[in-house]
């Protein structure tokens, strides 16, 4: 199957208004806009082969300007840091044109480099991107606030990113919620207290986890679901709610990503957020 391209014009009449309604319809947008200028200085790190031991990028956490993910500190690691802040904050200021009414209400979040390739064997079944799956975090429970992310493709030999896209959600939540559970009475208290999340889990995370595990767990599903290929060229940037969208990194090297909360009375269709999409097919409050 030839991989296709999904674009927004910067100067077509989708590009001068908000795109948040269609976004939310289509789970990921691809923008055409001028690529993230990398500096000279910047260019040998994105070559580089980061992370150590089980993580396969290195993460930037803006709230504490902590870097993890590529072993000891230092003037190297100190750059990347300085590329991630810049890269978030232009990620920040793209949200804000395209997606006017969703940048007030933005929390931002880790960025990561990223540059081993997809196509690199994960340590685990459970972290490895090339399969289908929606985004779910075991440390970081969103308690229904949307996953955001901008990706960009810095692959310095020019190769396209290439993803695949699956299944809407409300077919994939009904495919795998079988599988799923609520928690247990005090295990949110317990995961809390004992330092495995650094929020409260609510039964909104623990389901959308559950959803994540049984997707990548399904080899069947995984050798047989319905999928469209997208390349995504050098320079490129697209967006994603990545709680939405079944999707699978199977190409490329480089990339930029930055990720944003975003709560869901902050949407232009609440109703089609994974939260009230569970809460509908549960028949029960989530958070």
């Amino acid at each position: 199957m030839e991989p296709e391209t999904r674009t927004v014009r910067a100067g077509s009449e989708d590009g001068r208004r908000d795109l948040a309604p269609r976004l939310e319809a289509e789970g990921i947008l691809e923008l055409d806009v001028e690529p993230f200028a990398l500096r000279d200085d910047e260019i040998e790190l994105t070559e580089r082969r980061w992370g150590k031991g089980r993580a396969k990028h290195v993460g930037y956490n803006p709230s504490t300007n902590k870097c993890d993910g590529a072993g000891d500190e230092g003037p190297e690691l100190d750059r990347v840091r300085a590329l991630l802040a810049r890269y978030g904050d232009w990620a920040s200021d793209l949200i804000a044109r395209f997606f006017p009414a969703y940048h007030p209400r933005l929390e931002i979040g880790r960025a990561s480099l990223r540059t081993r390739s997809a196509e690199e064997a994960a340590p685990s079944w459970r972290k490895d991107d090339r399969r289908l799956h929606v985004d779910a975090f075991t440390s970081q429970p969103v308690a229904g606030r949307r996953i955001l992310r901008t990706f960009t493709n810095i692959d310095s030999a020019g190769a396209a990113r290439e993803w695949a896209i699956g299944e809407g959600f409300e077919e994939h939540a009904r495919r795998f919620l079988g599988r799923t559970r609520r928690l247990a009475p005090g295990e949110a208290a317990l995961l809390r207290g004992i330092g495995l999340t650094k929020s409260v889990r609510t039964d909104y995370d623990q389901i959308m986890l559950g959803i994540h595990d049984a997707a990548k767990r399904d080899l069947a599903y995984q050798a047989s679901a319905a999928r469209r290929r997208i390349a995504f060229p050098a320079g490129a940037t697209w967006v994603v709610f990545v709680d939405q969208t079944p999707h699978a990194a199977l190409a490329g090297r480089g990339a930029l990503e930055q990720t944003f909360y975003l709560p869901v009375d902050a949407l232009h269709d609440e109703a089609s957020s994974p939260l009230r999409v569970l809460e509908r097919l549960t028949g029960g409050t989530l958070t």
